[in-house]
């Protein structure tokens, strides 16, 4: 009767969101999606320090350089100001090597595709080097083809990335496996070759099907977007700025972006779309033409202060040593708004009891910024620093108020507020499991 009582009244949660998780987790090409985000987490942490380091810190134009900044560059450059600042031969030194930063978003992607076919290649039973070759070759005759710059690279792929990495490594993977079983694509070899030459001349063929298949997908993506356009651009044409700016569709942005992630996929990847075509362009009207749009790209990296709010309830509320020693872990990556070691170590990916506070806690911030906004309390976000900026120093930067660090402590509080009973829950059930695994050892001990 006791275990009856307890399912009805956790139904929504053993009925639905257990039972989906579940399924999710068996989904072996997931499962290759997240283990090969734990492979590179050091890259990804250490490319997103690069990125901070430059944006923050190197660019002539940032907080530190800039003369509306700290002013270190008008000092380096010997008390140049204005437009001969921007003239001199330091500010354009700087900026060449700012550039090269710019690089980082196509480095992760490559990185992410040569793991990811990997572990594709393991799960369907395919010889790893060659179609680990084969999407090497796709970036390659992509990069040949791409002429507009670093700076443009790191854009395109910052946006299209993840879909591209996907896209190659699987048909690497299931082409090579596919053209490997074609007995006419059978290499004849001499007898006694060595071993290894032996292995390699065997996948002639199927390897040169392969290679060029994958040229010719990454030719179909490079002209389907020439001739047709971006999808962002074909979603500039559906619809307008006015609805980007309405604070429902900013809220429902938010929850794709978050289920996105909760399931292990780059959240920030798949609505990029619609943030290349609304928020992007709302954030450089903002900082170039003086508008005044409320929900910009630098709003919604703000709102990632969210997962913080976690850390800190598990830190002072959790009863449980290893989420404790997780969140302690993760603290100074997150106040540097690099969130994936957290969100994959916790972790919140597929956990069905954090999934509503995670997805929750944002769309409630994105209300709060829009009412502190819109009411004149907080200045829009009129400066872009990129994604990752340390929290707080993030709000007075890209405001260029005090009340942007306040807008984001107010978030933090809210969001300490909404994951706290959550994470009182887990300390219950714990306390549960405890008792259960218990009560088999007294009956042992009674008998």
């Amino acid at each position: 009767m006791e275990k009856e009582k307890k399912k009805k009244q956790q139904g929504l949660f053993e009925a639905y969101l257990i039972p989906l998780t579940n399924r999710l987790l068996q989904i072996p090409y997931l499962r290759a999606i997240r283990e090969s985000v734990y492979v590179m987490m050091p890259i990804i942490m250490l490319l997103a320090i690069i990125n901070m380091v430059g944006n923050l810190v190197l660019n002539p134009q940032g907080p530190v350089m800039s003369e509306s900044g700290l002013g270190l560059g008008t000092f380096l450059s010997g008390g140049l100001r204005d437009q001969a600042y921007r003239d001199s031969d330091f500010y354009l030194s700087v900026m060449t090597y700012i550039k090269y930063l710019n690089i980082t978003y196509f480095l992760y992607y490559l990185i992410f595709s040569v793991i990811f076919t990997g572990r594709l290649a393991k799960l369907w039973h395919v010889e790893r080097l060659p179609v680990i070759l084969c999407t090497l070759t796709g970036y390659v005759f992509m990069l040949s083809i791409f002429t507009e710059g670093l700076e443009n690279i790191s854009t395109y792929f910052h946006g299209r990335g993840l879909l591209l990495s996907l896209v190659l490594s699987t048909v690497a993977v299931l082409a090579f496996r596919k053209f490997s079983k074609v007995s006419m694509l059978r290499t004849p070899v001499a007898i006694g070759l060595n071993p290894l030459l032996l292995s390699s001349m065997r996948h002639l063929l199927p390897l040169s099907c392969t290679v060029v298949l994958i040229i010719f997908v990454v030719l179909g993506w490079i002209l389907f977007e020439s001739n047709v356009g971006a999808l962002s651009n074909l979603i500039q044409q559906a619809s307008s700025q006015d609805l980007a700016q309405n604070p429902l569709i900013a809220i429902c942005y938010e929850f794709f972006r978050r289920i996105s992630w909760w399931i292990g996929v780059n959240g920030n990847s798949l609505v990029f779309a619609w943030r290349e075509a609304f928020y992007i362009p709302a954030q450089m009207s903002n900082e170039l033409e003086g508008t005044s749009f409320i929900f910009t790209s630098e709003f919604f990296d703000a709102i990632s202060v969210s997962l913080l709010g976690l850390a800190i309830s598990i830190w002072v509320f959790s009863t449980h040593p290893r989420m404790r020693s997780i969140s302690a872990y993760s603290m100074p990556s997150l106040i540097l708004s690099i969130n994936e070691p957290f969100l994959y170590s916790l972790p919140i990916v597929l956990n069905p009891l954090f999934l509503i506070p995670y997805v929750l806690a944002p769309m409630v911030n994105v209300l709060i910024g829009y009412l502190a906004i819109s009411s004149g309390i907080v200045p829009v976000f009129r400066h872009a620093i990129g994604s990752q900026a340390p929290v707080l120093l993030d709000g007075v930067i890209a405001t260029g108020d005090l009340m942007g660090a306040v807008l984001q402590l107010v978030w933090l509080s809210v969001d300490i507020v909404i994951y706290t009973p959550f994470v009182i829950i887990f300390n219950l059930m714990e306390q549960d499991k405890l008792v259960e695994e218990s009560e088999p050892m007294e009956e042992v001990r009674q008998a």
